[in-house]
Parts: C-alpha cells; structure tokens; sequence
C-alpha cells in the first residue's frame, strides 16, 4: 500500500481539509503498513549507533540484492570478498587492546603468526621471504627436509647432512671455514689450507689413489722436487731374460735400486744392490749383491728400449723367485 497523505487544506481552519476521523484513519493506515514492514517486526533491533538482532544467537546478516555489493566506508563485501574500495587501499584488519586476529586455526597477535589447534602452520606453495630470524636466543628450528632451488646465503649452518637433491654435487663456490670437525666420505677440491697459522692435522691414515704434489714440505716425510722414490715387484718361473723395471729415459738420469730376492723351493735369500745410470744412448749398471747361498741369485743388465731404461735380470734358476724393489730415481 502507498503512503495516505491527510489532506490538511488551503489554510488554517478554511474547511478544506479532512476532517478527524479520515486524517486518524489515514494516520492508522500508514503505522499499519510501518509496523508490518522490516525492521520494526523483524528481529533487528535499532539502538543509537547499534543494530543488532533481538532474537538469542541469531546472525546478523547484511545481503545486496543480485550482482549489489554490501559497501561500507572504504570497504565492500562481494559475496565471500573483503575489499578495499579506493585506489591503491590497503585493508587492514586491527584487534583492540591485547585481542588478536583470528582465521580459522591461524592466530595473528602483532608480528607473530601461530597455530591455534595442536597442528602446525602449513604453506602448500611458493614461500619468498628476505629474512628468516629466531625471536629468541635459540636457534631457527627446521624439523622436515629444506629444499632450496636458488641461493642459499647464511653465516652459518648447524646440521647433521648437507646433500643434492638431484644428481649434481653441492656447489660451494667460496671460502668454507669449519672451527670443529668435519667429516666426509670423499673430498674433491683443488686446495686444502688451513684458516689461520696452524697446521691440517690428520689424524689417520691417507690413501692417496693418484699422485701427490707438494709445494712445500710435509712433517715426517721428505718431499723430492728432483726425484722420485716408488716400489714394485716381479716374479720369474725361467732362466730366460725378464724386465725388473723400466723408467723414462727423457724424465730420468740414474736410479737406485735395492732388489731383495726369495727361492722359496731351495731356500735361497738375497739382497742386491743396483745403480743405474744412461747418457741418453747408452745404459751403464753395476751390482753388488749378498745372498744366503754366498752368490747372486741372478745377473742384472741395462738398456735403453723405445725411450725407456730397462733394468733386466736372467735369474740363476728356473724355478719360481720373488723380486721386490725400492727404487730411487733422480731427475734428468
């Protein structure tokens, strides 16, 4: 129904108007129609600068109508979106007092977000940050696998395993400075050194597969930068001519050789001597020799084959003997 306007006439008094009863009926008309329309029968009460429902535990609820938004000063809420509505806005959500914001499970109380069930904070995807620091004294604690696809700058590092997730080595490209112990399975670097005036300890043996260059000296061992010292071994079952060991002629001028000597089918023991020497033609050797048998266990010659000194042997017996040498080279 439409407003019923009391007509009150040209002027006071001229008659004109509706009399009593029409305007009390017209005035009757209109509260009607206001108390039967929201909110005066709803359930929402007007009080001051307050609106709330009347009904116990009831919601509250503010709907615009089809594609409308619900817009308040600055804001506007478009189905189940919060947002700013002037240009370049930020919507800032703000507790009073020591009150705290609340999602869900996620607490947010100043700069500190926190779980409020027993579970922890999840981050299913992409997390870019610039610093991650502890509040406390105690250390960032990471209680999964860290994976980092990018860089990775720290000051340190406190963890039981470093490794690749792929099958590419871990890349340190500087200085790597570790004040307590540091053990691996393999090491692959070019330089080893110490950070200040102490020496690398090691504490257990060294196997060392390939060569070993030092520049300076090693405590307990004599390091050659003209020579060479080595061992090895050879075996006869003939009295024919056999090599007992070669080197380059190019590389090397003379060698040493100490050549011990076992028959173990008749008991005969011997130690010789052997110096060796060449003039890039030509191979010069003498030998001295000790044996159990009061004689050397085989007759020792020099050549040079194809760039290479050969020291060779014709042993005095056929039968099985064991050679085993320590030899020193010196330099060309």
């Amino acid at each position: 129904m439409a407003q019923t306007t009391i007509n009150v006439g040209s002027n006071a008094n001229d008659g004109t108007g509706d009399d009593l009863r029409t305007a009390f009926i017209a005035v009757n008309a209109n509260f009607t129609e206001l108390y039967a329309a929201s909110p005066v029968t709803s359930q929402i009460t007007i009080s001051g600068n307050q609106i709330q429902t009347s009904s116990t535990n009831a919601n509250l609820k503010l709907t615009a109508s089809g594609t409308g938004v619900v817009e308040l000063e600055g804001v506007q809420i478009r189905d189940n979106h919060i947002e700013a509505t002037r240009t370049n806005d930020d919507l800032v959500l703000g507790a009073s007092g020591t009150g705290n914001i609340v999602a869900g499970a996620i607490r947010i109380s100043g700069s500190t977000i926190s779980s409020d069930d027993s579970t922890g904070i999840k981050i299913n995807d992409e997390l870019r940050v610039s610093t991650i620091a502890s509040d406390d004294s105690s250390a960032v604690l990471i209680n999964d696998s860290l994976n980092v696809n990018g860089s990775l700058s720290v000051d340190t590092i406190d963890t039981n395993t470093i490794n690749s997730n792929d099958s590419t080595a871990v890349l340190i490209n500087d200085s790597l400075t570790v004040n307590g112990d540091i053990s691996v399975g393999a090491v692959d670097c070019k330089r080893i050194f110490s950070a200040d005036s102490s020496a690398i300890q090691i504490e257990d043996a060294v196997n060392i597969t390939g060569t070993l260059t030092v520049a300076g000296g090693i405590t307990g061992v004599t390091a050659l930068t003209r020579g060479d010292i080595g061992d090895g071994q050879a075996t006869t079952s003939s009295s024919s001519i056999a090599n007992l060991d070669t080197f380059s002629a190019a590389t090397y001028r003379s060698a040493k050789y100490e050549v011990s000597i076992s028959d173990s089918t008749n008991s005969r023991f011997a130690l010789h001597s052997i110096f060796v020497t060449h003039d890039g033609s030509n191979a010069y050797i003498t030998d001295t020799s000790v044996s159990s048998s009061g004689a050397g266990m085989a007759t020792f010659t020099a050549d040079i084959d194809s760039g290479n000194v050969r020291v060779r042997m014709v042993p005095i017996s056929a039968d099985s003997a064991t050679y085993k040498f320590v030899r020193t080279l010196i330099n060309a």
